[in-house]
């Protein structure tokens, strides 16, 4: 009964010290749930998917402007300009462009599971070579260096679980209900990641 109540309290501390979500991460959901219930209206009959398509791809562009910045400069760290300009426009209009092209709404929702899984691949490649090169870059504060390898292993979790999320979500939910979720997901994220770093911090911390 004891541990369960310690359990309980560090759950609440740890909600407690999670930092406010960033106004940014907001607005691309907003632009979203705006959109969608209009372009849904204006539809005609059999254009839903269009509509879900349009709606998806103006908010996903908030989402990428908006983070365009941090982009530039973690490529800029590793790349020559033009290298730079070039990989940033493929970052950013490449997925635009594709998922326009193919204008099927399960492509954009299969999109988000493709970022988990690269993403996730990513710190599974650094945690099998028992490299730190992913978290490092997530993470270059001095300050973070001793919790790296633990993030690193947290961090696939944290893509494997955010996947079968979206996943098992697209088959439970109608298509509207899918983009309610990835609105507010931003924030679902922030939240995951916060909890999940504070969590190794203070594991970890204990362990020494």
């Amino acid at each position: 009964m004891r541990q369960t109540i310690r359990r309980l309290r560090l759950l609440v501390a740890l909600f407690r010290a999670v930092p406010p979500v960033p106004a940014r991460n907001l607005v691309s959901g907003a632009v979203l749930l705006a959109v969608w219930p209009v372009l849904s209206l204006m539809a005609g009959p059999g254009e839903e998917g269009a509509a879900f398509v349009t709606a998806f791809l103006v908010a996903l562009a908030f989402r990428i402007a908006l983070r365009f910045d941090s982009i530039l400069s973690h490529l800029l760290r590793e790349l020559s300009r033009i290298e730079t300009v070039l990989t940033a426009l493929l970052i950013g209009l490449g997925p635009l462009a594709l998922l326009a092209t193919l204008d099927d709404p399960l492509w954009c929702q299969r999109a988000q599971s493709a970022w988990y899984i690269v993403l996730g691949a990513m710190f599974l490649s650094d945690m099998l070579a028992g490299r730190e090169d992913m978290a490092g870059r997530f993470w270059p504060m001095a300050e973070m260096r001793p919790y790296l390898a633990p993030l690193t292993r947290s961090m696939v979790l944290f893509c494997l679980t955010f996947l079968v999320l979206n996943e098992t979500l697209i088959r439970a939910l109608p298509p509207g209900g899918w983009l309610v979720f990835w609105a507010v997901l931003p924030v679902l994220t922030h939240v995951a990641l916060s909890l999940m770093i504070l969590s190794v911090v203070e594991i970890w911390d204990r362990r020494d």
